[in-house]
């Protein structure tokens, strides 16, 4: 069985991050980002310590607005200090999760196709209403877990989706290392 599914059925705990406690991260947070145009879901630019706040405010469910004293302090601290930011950049990327979403086989996309405009968060939360889950839930229910019933439901409603096992994940990774140490000889005459 796939530990990536395996993994995101474990309902991570609450934590303490910038002292706050997040909830789990989820399609709610993802959007919310998105809305902000922050760098830690879109990438478009480095991500700052005031970036990261922002990002902890949302997964801890506070107010947005200005930033007080405290939170002037630790975004003052993190811009002194490189090495604490990238320690809590990957504390925050390894509570997104991502690596524990289903591996997709690659689809050769048809030239006329397009996608019809609707982000895909919200696909995946309308077709989790649409299978039975309750709105709240697929909004708030940890997004890689949202990703696999997402996935699921697709396949069950006769989607073309195909998961990569992690047996041919580990079969293509070895052909790729092969392929790596031993370069074609090119023939010289």
């Amino acid at each position: 069985m796939d530990n990536r599914f395996l993994n995101a059925y474990i309902d991570p705990a609450r934590f303490k991050l910038l002292g706050r406690f997040l909830y789990p991260w989820c399609l709610k947070y993802r959007v919310r980002l998105m809305a902000f145009k922050s760098p830690l879901v879109d990438g478009y630019r480095n991500i700052t310590p005031a970036d990261l706040l922002l990002a902890v405010k949302i997964c801890a469910e506070e107010p947005i607005g200005k930033f007080g004293i405290a939170d002037s302090w630790r975004i003052i601290r993190l811009e002194q200090d490189e090495k604490e930011m990238h320690r809590l950049l990957e504390i925050f990327s390894a509570y997104v999760m991502v690596g524990h979403w289903p591996k997709f086989w690659e689809k050769e996309k048809q030239q006329s196709s397009n996608g019809n405009g609707i982000p895909w968060p919200l696909a995946v939360v309308c077709n989790l209403i649409a299978n039975g889950i309750d709105e709240k839930r697929a909004w708030e229910m940890p997004e890689c877990q949202a990703i696999w019933m997402n996935a699921a439901f697709g396949v069950r409603n006769g989607a073309d989706v195909s998961v990569m096992t992690p047996e041919e994940e580990a079969f293509m990774e070895s052909e790729l290392q092969a392929a790596a140490s031993n370069p074609a000889k090119v023939k010289t005459d």
